[in-house]
């Protein structure tokens, strides 16, 4: 081969590897104009996202407060480089102090975890709103947060609603004591008299007479025990517990003495378990539980009823306390019916009651972090359940 020939086949050569480099550069430059088409497809679809979301989301920087993302919601008006969150929202020119409200960037960098809090931001005609501000940290790669995606929800008609549940509930706990107040003296004084004019003059009556005393003495008791249930009804609901480690065999113990001649006399078997473990609860809530439930059973257990029998058994997260009797029990139909407040069945039917014993308890069960039910007794009677959360104290 001459040097002439070497040096055409060497041109060759190169041209084919140009040509090869050039296809090479040609692919290269269709997948960045593929990715390039991707990467506007899915900014073009983040974009459509964040602007169909009705709450104002924003993107911020967790050193400086600006804003470096925010959908239409958020804006309010044009952004400069330099919008701050608290400028935008707060109408201010320094970062939440914390006096106010608990500023969500300042919490999520030190917790390094998302937080929700309650702030008033103004819209954009400059009037507060009150908002639920839902925040969650961006981490650079040594765990640092960087930046934060916060979004905030309008709750102004929800609270306001709140608040006026809650003056409708004070008015309705004032207007409660108020007549148990103004009944109650009336109703002592009547019973009273009544007592006194059967202990007096009950030979100087007639059989009407005597039946008409026996009927007043008996309704002016009953109403005085609707008042102090009606009383420790809203207790139950207003009173903070005090949550303290429980021998709850002492409390059976008293409960049984307090029953004790109903027990005896109506020969009443009394069962409970050999060992109980002690827990943390509100005492005089457990007494009444135990006491509302004993009770409940002796009023309306009937001459069927010769057991009650209290059982304990734990789960993970509660305490559940039954309690038993082998008495007429309550129609399936009406398990759910009884916790409510004044409602008395068809075996209650000439019995005094208030109709607030089991509202009491499902009450306290809520209080301590569970709940109250009932089930239908095996083979008869009904079971009353009882769950307490196994955290009160901690």
């Amino acid at each position: 081969m001459t040097p002439r020939d070497k040096s055409k086949a060497q041109l060759q050569t190169e041209l084919h590897q140009a040509q090869e480099k050039i296809a090479a550069l040609e692919a290269i430059e269709e997948r960045c104009q593929l990715a390039e088409m991707e990467l506007r497809q899915q900014n073009a679809f983040f974009h459509h996202m964040l602007e169909s979301l009705t709450h104002p989301f924003y993107v911020l920087d967790a050193t400086t407060y600006e804003i470096v993302l925010a959908n239409s919601a958020a804006r309010m008006g044009d952004l400069s480089a330099s919008s701050t969150c608290y400028g935008l929202t707060h109408r201010r020119s320094t970062p939440c102090s914390g006096s106010e409200h608990l500023c969500p960037l300042q919490e999520v960098k030190r917790t390094k975890q998302p937080v929700i809090v309650e702030h008033i931001h103004y819209d954009i005609n400059g009037n507060p709103r009150e908002v639920e501000v839902h925040a969650y940290p961006i981490f650079d790669d040594q765990g640092n947060v960087v930046q934060m995606i916060e979004y905030s929800l309008d709750i102004s008609d929800r609270k306001r609603l709140e608040q006026e549940v809650q003056d409708y509930t004070e008015k309705i706990k004032h207007f409660a004591y108020s007549v148990s107040h103004d009944l109650k003296n009336p109703l002592i004084a009547i019973h009273g008299l009544t007592t006194l004019l059967q202990k007096k003059y009950r030979d100087r009556l007639d059989d009407k007479g005597r039946i008409m005393c026996d009927q007043i003495v008996k309704e002016s008791q009953q109403a005085l025990l609707l008042i102090e249930e009606i009383n420790t009804f809203i207790k139950t609901k207003e009173t903070p517990f005090t949550f303290e480690p429980l021998d709850i065999k002492a409390i059976l113990a008293q409960v049984r003495q307090e029953f004790q001649t109903a027990l005896s006399s109506q020969q009443i078997e009394w069962l409970e378990p050999e060992a109980i473990p002690s827990i943390y609860a509100d005492k005089l809530s457990m007494l009444r539980i135990f006491r509302n439930l004993v009770d409940n059973a002796l009023k309306y257990g009937g001459s069927e009823l010769h057991r009650i029998a209290i059982d304990y058994r734990a789960t993970a997260d509660y305490h559940v306390w039954s309690v038993s009797d082998d008495g007429v029990g309550v129609p399936t139909a009406q398990m759910e019916e009884i916790f409510g407040a004044f409602h008395r069945g068809s075996s209650a039917q000439g019995r005094e009651g208030s109709g607030l014993g089991l509202a009491i308890v499902q009450e306290i069960a809520r209080k301590h972090g569970g709940k109250a039910w009932a089930e239908p007794g095996q083979p008869c009677g009904i079971t009353f359940y009882l769950s307490l959360a196994k955290t009160l104290g901690q």
